[in-house]
Protein backbone atom coordinates (compact mmCIF):
# COMPACT_ATOMS: atom_id res chain seq x y z
CA UNK A 1 0.00 0.00 0.00
CA UNK A 2 1.44 3.34 -1.06
CA UNK A 3 1.98 5.95 1.64
CA UNK A 4 0.30 9.40 1.36
CA UNK A 5 3.68 10.91 0.39
CA UNK A 6 4.12 8.32 -2.38
CA UNK A 7 0.59 8.96 -3.65
CA UNK A 8 1.25 12.72 -3.74
CA UNK A 9 4.50 12.14 -5.65
CA UNK A 10 2.69 9.91 -8.14
CA UNK A 11 0.04 12.59 -8.68
CA UNK A 12 2.72 15.22 -9.35
CA UNK A 13 4.46 12.97 -11.86
CA UNK A 14 1.24 12.23 -13.72
CA UNK A 15 0.23 15.89 -13.92
CA UNK A 16 3.65 16.88 -15.25
CA UNK A 17 3.53 14.14 -17.87
CA UNK A 18 -0.01 14.97 -19.01
CA UNK A 19 1.08 18.60 -19.33
CA UNK A 20 3.69 17.34 -21.78
CA UNK A 21 1.05 15.50 -23.79
CA UNK A 22 -1.16 18.60 -23.97
CA UNK A 23 1.76 20.72 -25.25
CA UNK A 24 3.45 18.16 -27.52
CA UNK A 25 0.39 16.98 -29.44
CA UNK A 26 -0.46 20.30 -31.15
CA UNK A 27 3.22 21.17 -31.58
CA UNK A 28 3.92 17.87 -33.33
CA UNK A 29 1.04 18.27 -35.76
CA UNK A 30 1.71 21.97 -36.36
CA UNK A 31 5.45 21.64 -37.00
CA UNK A 32 5.23 18.64 -39.32
CA UNK A 33 2.30 20.01 -41.33
CA UNK A 34 3.76 23.53 -41.62
CA UNK A 35 7.22 22.16 -42.33
CA UNK A 36 5.88 19.94 -45.10
CA UNK A 37 3.73 22.70 -46.62
CA UNK A 38 6.52 25.31 -46.45
CA UNK A 39 9.29 22.93 -47.46
CA UNK A 40 11.31 23.47 -44.26
CA UNK A 41 13.39 20.40 -43.42
CA UNK A 42 14.44 21.99 -40.14
CA UNK A 43 10.82 22.48 -39.07
CA UNK A 44 9.91 18.90 -40.04
CA UNK A 45 12.93 17.67 -38.05
CA UNK A 46 11.79 19.76 -35.10
CA UNK A 47 8.32 18.26 -35.48
CA UNK A 48 9.78 14.76 -35.41
CA UNK A 49 11.56 15.75 -32.21
CA UNK A 50 8.24 16.86 -30.72
CA UNK A 51 6.73 13.55 -31.86
CA UNK A 52 9.46 11.68 -30.00
CA UNK A 53 8.60 13.86 -26.99
CA UNK A 54 4.97 12.82 -27.30
CA UNK A 55 5.92 9.15 -27.53
CA UNK A 56 8.20 9.52 -24.52
CA UNK A 57 5.31 11.04 -22.56
CA UNK A 58 3.30 7.93 -23.40
CA UNK A 59 6.18 5.73 -22.23
CA UNK A 60 6.42 7.68 -18.97
CA UNK A 61 2.67 7.36 -18.34
CA UNK A 62 2.96 3.61 -18.95
CA UNK A 63 5.85 3.38 -16.48
CA UNK A 64 3.99 5.42 -13.85
CA UNK A 65 1.09 2.98 -14.03
CA UNK A 66 3.49 0.11 -13.24
CA UNK A 67 6.46 1.40 -11.23
CA UNK A 68 4.45 2.47 -8.17
CA UNK A 69 2.73 -0.85 -7.66
CA UNK A 70 3.67 -2.62 -4.41
CA UNK A 71 5.90 -5.74 -4.48
CA UNK A 72 4.14 -8.95 -5.47
CA UNK A 73 5.01 -12.62 -6.01
CA UNK A 74 6.44 -11.98 -9.48
CA UNK A 75 8.25 -8.75 -8.50
CA UNK A 76 9.35 -9.17 -4.85
CA UNK A 77 11.66 -6.15 -5.08
CA UNK A 78 8.93 -3.88 -6.44
CA UNK A 79 8.39 -2.35 -9.89
CA UNK A 80 10.84 0.57 -9.78
CA UNK A 81 12.75 -0.55 -12.86
CA UNK A 82 9.75 0.07 -15.06
CA UNK A 83 10.92 3.70 -14.80
CA UNK A 84 14.38 2.63 -15.94
CA UNK A 85 12.90 0.86 -18.95
CA UNK A 86 10.90 3.98 -19.83
CA UNK A 87 14.06 6.10 -19.59
CA UNK A 88 15.79 3.77 -22.05
CA UNK A 89 12.77 3.95 -24.35
CA UNK A 90 12.99 7.76 -24.32
CA UNK A 91 16.70 7.57 -25.16
CA UNK A 92 16.06 5.07 -27.96
CA UNK A 93 13.36 7.27 -29.49
CA UNK A 94 15.71 10.24 -29.42
CA UNK A 95 18.47 8.22 -31.06
CA UNK A 96 16.19 6.91 -33.82
CA UNK A 97 14.84 10.42 -34.46
CA UNK A 98 18.41 11.72 -34.75
CA UNK A 99 19.36 9.00 -37.22
CA UNK A 100 16.34 9.68 -39.43
CA UNK A 101 17.00 13.42 -39.48
CA UNK A 102 20.68 12.91 -40.38
CA UNK A 103 19.75 10.72 -43.35
CA UNK A 104 17.04 13.08 -44.60
CA UNK A 105 19.11 16.23 -44.00
CA UNK A 106 22.12 14.73 -45.76
CA UNK A 107 20.01 13.97 -48.81
CA UNK A 108 18.64 17.54 -48.84
CA UNK A 109 22.16 18.99 -48.94
CA UNK A 110 22.65 17.49 -52.40
CA UNK A 111 19.25 18.49 -53.81
CA UNK A 112 18.31 21.72 -55.53
CA UNK A 113 17.33 24.49 -53.08
CA UNK A 114 13.68 24.55 -52.14
CA UNK A 115 11.50 27.61 -51.74
CA UNK A 116 12.18 29.50 -48.50
CA UNK A 117 9.71 28.84 -45.64
CA UNK A 118 7.13 31.51 -44.87
CA UNK A 119 6.64 33.68 -41.79
CA UNK A 120 4.09 31.23 -40.33
CA UNK A 121 6.86 28.63 -39.94
CA UNK A 122 8.93 31.21 -38.09
CA UNK A 123 6.09 31.96 -35.65
CA UNK A 124 5.56 28.23 -35.03
CA UNK A 125 9.21 27.85 -34.08
CA UNK A 126 9.04 30.80 -31.67
CA UNK A 127 5.92 29.38 -30.01
CA UNK A 128 7.64 26.01 -29.66
CA UNK A 129 10.67 27.56 -27.94
CA UNK A 130 8.51 29.32 -25.36
CA UNK A 131 6.21 26.37 -24.63
CA UNK A 132 8.91 23.70 -24.44
CA UNK A 133 11.22 25.77 -22.26
CA UNK A 134 8.39 26.32 -19.77
CA UNK A 135 7.52 22.61 -19.87
CA UNK A 136 11.18 21.73 -19.26
CA UNK A 137 11.37 23.81 -16.06
CA UNK A 138 8.06 22.45 -14.73
CA UNK A 139 8.89 18.77 -15.41
CA UNK A 140 12.44 19.11 -14.07
CA UNK A 141 11.16 20.62 -10.81
CA UNK A 142 8.72 17.74 -10.34
CA UNK A 143 11.40 15.16 -11.20
CA UNK A 144 13.83 16.57 -8.66
CA UNK A 145 11.17 16.93 -5.99
CA UNK A 146 10.05 13.30 -6.38
CA UNK A 147 13.53 11.87 -7.04
CA UNK A 148 12.42 10.43 -10.39
CA UNK A 149 15.27 9.95 -12.89
CA UNK A 150 12.64 9.12 -15.48
CA UNK A 151 10.95 12.52 -15.15
CA UNK A 152 14.30 14.31 -15.15
CA UNK A 153 15.10 12.47 -18.40
CA UNK A 154 11.76 13.50 -19.87
CA UNK A 155 12.39 17.11 -18.81
CA UNK A 156 15.67 17.10 -20.71
CA UNK A 157 13.78 15.69 -23.66
CA UNK A 158 11.57 18.79 -23.52
CA UNK A 159 14.65 21.03 -23.19
CA UNK A 160 16.26 19.34 -26.21
CA UNK A 161 13.11 20.09 -28.19
CA UNK A 162 13.33 23.75 -27.16
CA UNK A 163 17.00 23.86 -28.16
CA UNK A 164 16.30 22.16 -31.47
CA UNK A 165 13.61 24.78 -32.09
CA UNK A 166 16.29 27.46 -31.54
CA UNK A 167 18.40 25.78 -34.22
CA UNK A 168 15.31 25.49 -36.43
CA UNK A 169 14.77 29.23 -35.92
CA UNK A 170 18.19 29.94 -37.41
CA UNK A 171 17.56 27.46 -40.21
CA UNK A 172 14.18 28.90 -41.17
CA UNK A 173 15.40 32.47 -40.73
CA UNK A 174 18.53 31.77 -42.78
CA UNK A 175 16.52 30.20 -45.58
CA UNK A 176 14.14 33.19 -45.59
CA UNK A 177 17.19 35.50 -45.80
CA UNK A 178 18.44 33.71 -48.93
CA UNK A 179 20.86 31.11 -47.50
CA UNK A 180 19.20 27.97 -48.87
CA UNK A 181 21.46 25.49 -47.10
CA UNK A 182 20.69 26.96 -43.67
CA UNK A 183 17.55 24.84 -43.32
CA UNK A 184 19.06 21.35 -43.96
CA UNK A 185 22.21 22.28 -42.03
CA UNK A 186 20.04 23.28 -39.05
CA UNK A 187 18.30 19.89 -39.31
CA UNK A 188 21.69 18.15 -39.12
CA UNK A 189 22.66 20.16 -36.03
CA UNK A 190 19.36 19.22 -34.36
CA UNK A 191 20.09 15.56 -35.10
CA UNK A 192 23.50 15.78 -33.42
CA UNK A 193 21.89 17.39 -30.38
CA UNK A 194 19.34 14.59 -30.20
CA UNK A 195 22.03 11.92 -30.43
CA UNK A 196 24.07 13.46 -27.63
CA UNK A 197 21.09 13.77 -25.29
CA UNK A 198 20.02 10.20 -26.09
CA UNK A 199 23.43 8.93 -25.01
CA UNK A 200 23.39 11.04 -21.83
CA UNK A 201 20.01 9.57 -20.86
CA UNK A 202 20.90 5.99 -21.79
CA UNK A 203 24.14 5.83 -19.78
CA UNK A 204 22.66 6.02 -16.24
CA UNK A 205 19.71 3.81 -17.20
CA UNK A 206 22.05 1.12 -18.54
CA UNK A 207 24.23 1.45 -15.43
CA UNK A 208 21.14 0.85 -13.30
CA UNK A 209 20.11 -2.24 -15.26
CA UNK A 210 23.54 -3.81 -14.71
CA UNK A 211 23.45 -2.91 -10.98
CA UNK A 212 26.26 -0.36 -11.06
CA UNK A 213 26.79 1.33 -7.69
CA UNK A 214 25.69 4.97 -7.34
CA UNK A 215 28.64 7.28 -7.96
CA UNK A 216 27.47 10.15 -5.75
CA UNK A 217 29.15 9.20 -2.47
CA UNK A 218 26.00 7.63 -0.98
CA UNK A 219 27.88 4.48 0.02
CA UNK A 220 30.43 6.37 2.12
CA UNK A 221 27.72 8.42 3.84
CA UNK A 222 25.67 5.31 4.70
CA UNK A 223 28.78 3.59 6.10
CA UNK A 224 29.45 6.60 8.34
CA UNK A 225 25.87 6.53 9.70
CA UNK A 226 26.11 2.80 10.49
CA UNK A 227 29.49 3.18 12.25
CA UNK A 228 28.01 5.90 14.46
CA UNK A 229 25.49 3.47 16.00
CA UNK A 230 26.64 2.51 19.57
CA UNK A 231 28.01 -1.03 19.60
CA UNK A 232 28.91 -1.19 15.91
CA UNK A 233 32.61 -1.94 15.39
CA UNK A 234 32.73 -1.70 11.59
CA UNK A 235 30.79 -2.08 8.35
CA UNK A 236 32.10 -3.69 5.16
CA UNK A 237 30.95 -5.19 1.86
CA UNK A 238 28.26 -2.50 1.56
CA UNK A 239 26.54 -2.78 -1.82
CA UNK A 240 24.01 -0.37 -3.33
CA UNK A 241 21.94 -0.48 -6.50
CA UNK A 242 19.32 1.78 -8.01
CA UNK A 243 15.79 0.83 -9.02
CA UNK A 244 13.80 3.68 -10.53
CA UNK A 245 14.02 6.67 -8.21
CA UNK A 246 15.11 4.62 -5.19
CA UNK A 247 18.15 2.75 -3.90
CA UNK A 248 18.39 -0.69 -2.27
CA UNK A 249 21.40 -2.00 -0.38
CA UNK A 250 22.96 -4.70 1.76
CA UNK A 251 26.10 -5.00 3.87
CA UNK A 252 27.91 -6.66 6.78
CA UNK A 253 28.02 -5.05 10.23
CA UNK A 254 30.64 -6.13 12.78
CA UNK A 255 29.97 -6.35 16.55
CA UNK A 256 31.83 -7.50 19.65
CA UNK A 257 31.98 -11.30 19.44
CA UNK A 258 30.77 -11.68 23.02
CA UNK A 259 27.38 -10.09 22.41
CA UNK A 260 24.36 -12.35 22.52
CA UNK A 261 22.63 -13.11 19.25
CA UNK A 262 19.64 -11.17 20.53
CA UNK A 263 21.63 -8.00 21.23
CA UNK A 264 23.48 -8.19 17.90
CA UNK A 265 20.13 -8.46 16.15
CA UNK A 266 18.80 -5.46 18.08
CA UNK A 267 21.82 -3.35 17.13
CA UNK A 268 21.47 -4.39 13.50
CA UNK A 269 17.85 -3.26 13.47
CA UNK A 270 18.86 0.03 15.12
CA UNK A 271 21.47 0.63 12.40
CA UNK A 272 18.96 -0.21 9.66
CA UNK A 273 16.32 2.14 11.11
CA UNK A 274 18.82 5.00 11.41
CA UNK A 275 20.00 4.60 7.80
CA UNK A 276 16.45 4.48 6.41
CA UNK A 277 15.54 7.58 8.42
CA UNK A 278 18.51 9.60 7.15
CA UNK A 279 18.37 8.51 3.50
CA UNK A 280 14.83 8.92 2.08
CA UNK A 281 15.98 7.68 -1.35
CA UNK A 282 16.88 4.32 0.24
CA UNK A 283 13.86 2.02 -0.03
CA UNK A 284 15.44 -0.84 1.95
CA UNK A 285 18.76 -2.12 3.27
CA UNK A 286 19.59 -5.61 4.51
CA UNK A 287 22.34 -5.77 7.16
CA UNK A 288 24.12 -9.00 8.10
CA UNK A 289 25.34 -9.12 11.72
CA UNK A 290 28.89 -10.45 12.07
CA UNK A 291 31.01 -10.95 15.24
CA UNK A 292 34.36 -9.19 15.16
CA UNK A 293 37.19 -11.45 14.02
CA UNK A 294 34.84 -13.88 12.28
CA UNK A 295 34.76 -12.62 8.72
CA UNK A 296 37.57 -14.00 6.60
CA UNK A 297 39.25 -17.05 8.13
CA UNK A 298 38.54 -20.68 7.20
CA UNK A 299 36.91 -21.37 10.56
CA UNK A 300 34.24 -18.79 9.73
CA UNK A 301 33.40 -20.42 6.39
CA UNK A 302 34.63 -24.00 6.13
CA UNK A 303 34.69 -25.48 9.65
CA UNK A 304 32.21 -28.29 10.45
CA UNK A 305 28.88 -27.47 12.05
CA UNK A 306 27.71 -28.37 15.56
CA UNK A 307 26.26 -31.89 14.93
CA UNK A 308 29.57 -33.29 13.60
CA UNK A 309 31.69 -31.60 16.27
CA UNK A 310 29.38 -32.54 19.13
CA UNK A 311 29.16 -36.15 17.92
CA UNK A 312 32.95 -36.57 18.02
CA UNK A 313 33.16 -34.93 21.46
CA UNK A 314 30.52 -37.24 22.94
CA UNK A 315 32.17 -40.28 21.40
CA UNK A 316 35.56 -39.34 22.92
CA UNK A 317 33.95 -38.68 26.32
CA UNK A 318 32.24 -42.08 26.21
CA UNK A 319 35.61 -43.68 25.51
CA UNK A 320 37.89 -41.70 27.85
CA UNK A 321 35.55 -40.61 30.67
CA UNK A 322 32.26 -42.56 30.55
CA UNK A 323 31.19 -41.17 33.92
CA UNK A 324 31.11 -37.60 32.53
CA UNK A 325 28.32 -36.00 30.53
CA UNK A 326 28.52 -33.05 28.13
CA UNK A 327 26.05 -30.51 29.55
CA UNK A 328 26.66 -27.55 27.21
CA UNK A 329 28.81 -26.67 24.25
CA UNK A 330 29.65 -23.22 22.91
CA UNK A 331 31.29 -22.87 19.50
CA UNK A 332 33.21 -19.72 18.58
CA UNK A 333 34.15 -19.71 14.87
CA UNK A 334 37.00 -17.19 14.61
CA UNK A 335 39.39 -16.18 11.84
CA UNK A 336 42.31 -17.79 13.70
CA UNK A 337 40.48 -21.06 14.33
CA UNK A 338 37.66 -22.65 16.29
CA UNK A 339 37.32 -22.15 20.04
CA UNK A 340 35.24 -24.54 22.11
CA UNK A 341 33.81 -24.00 25.60
CA UNK A 342 32.54 -27.26 27.15
CA UNK A 343 30.56 -27.65 30.36
CA UNK A 344 30.95 -31.20 31.81
CA UNK A 345 28.86 -32.78 34.53
CA UNK A 346 31.88 -33.10 36.87
CA UNK A 347 35.62 -32.47 36.97
CA UNK A 348 37.77 -35.37 35.66
CA UNK A 349 40.92 -36.59 37.35
CA UNK A 350 43.14 -35.05 34.69
CA UNK A 351 41.39 -32.19 32.90
CA UNK A 352 44.44 -31.34 30.78
CA UNK A 353 44.76 -34.88 29.48
CA UNK A 354 41.03 -35.01 28.70
CA UNK A 355 41.28 -31.72 26.79
CA UNK A 356 44.16 -33.12 24.73
CA UNK A 357 42.13 -36.22 23.93
CA UNK A 358 39.12 -34.15 22.86
CA UNK A 359 41.39 -32.04 20.64
CA UNK A 360 42.87 -35.16 19.06
CA UNK A 361 39.36 -36.47 18.32
CA UNK A 362 38.59 -33.27 16.46
CA UNK A 363 41.95 -33.00 14.65
CA UNK A 364 40.79 -34.95 11.52
CA UNK A 365 38.05 -32.39 10.83
CA UNK A 366 39.55 -29.15 12.19
CA UNK A 367 42.67 -27.33 11.01
CA UNK A 368 44.24 -25.71 12.95
CA UNK A 369 43.45 -27.71 16.13
CA UNK A 370 40.73 -26.03 18.20
CA UNK A 371 41.28 -24.22 21.48
CA UNK A 372 39.31 -26.08 24.17
CA UNK A 373 38.14 -24.59 27.47
CA UNK A 374 36.64 -26.95 30.05
CA UNK A 375 34.35 -26.02 32.93
CA UNK A 376 32.39 -28.25 35.27
CA UNK A 377 28.76 -28.14 36.30
CA UNK A 378 29.31 -29.42 39.86
CA UNK A 379 32.10 -26.93 40.50
CA UNK A 380 29.89 -24.13 39.22
CA UNK A 381 27.07 -25.13 41.58
CA UNK A 382 29.40 -25.29 44.55
CA UNK A 383 30.89 -21.91 43.67
CA UNK A 384 27.41 -20.42 43.39
CA UNK A 385 26.36 -21.79 46.78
Amino acid sequence: MATPAEQDALGLKRRATWAGVVVNLPLTVGKIVLGWVSGSQALVADGVHSLSDLLSDAAVLWALNHSHRPPDAEHPFGHGRFETMATLMVALLLGLAALGIVVEGGMRLFQSPAEAPGALALWMVLASIALKEGLYHYTLAVGRRTGSAMLVANAWHHRSDALSSVVALFGVGGAMAGFALADPLAAMVIALMLGRIAWMLAQPALAELVDAAPADGTEARISAVIRAVPGVRDVHDLRLRRAGGQVRGDGHVTFDGHLTLSEAHRLTEAARARVLAEFPELSDILLHAEPEGHADGPAAHAAPLRPEIEGRLRAELARAAPMLTLRALRLDYRDDGLRLALVLSAEPRDAAQLARGLGAALAPILTPPPAIDLSFERAQREKGS
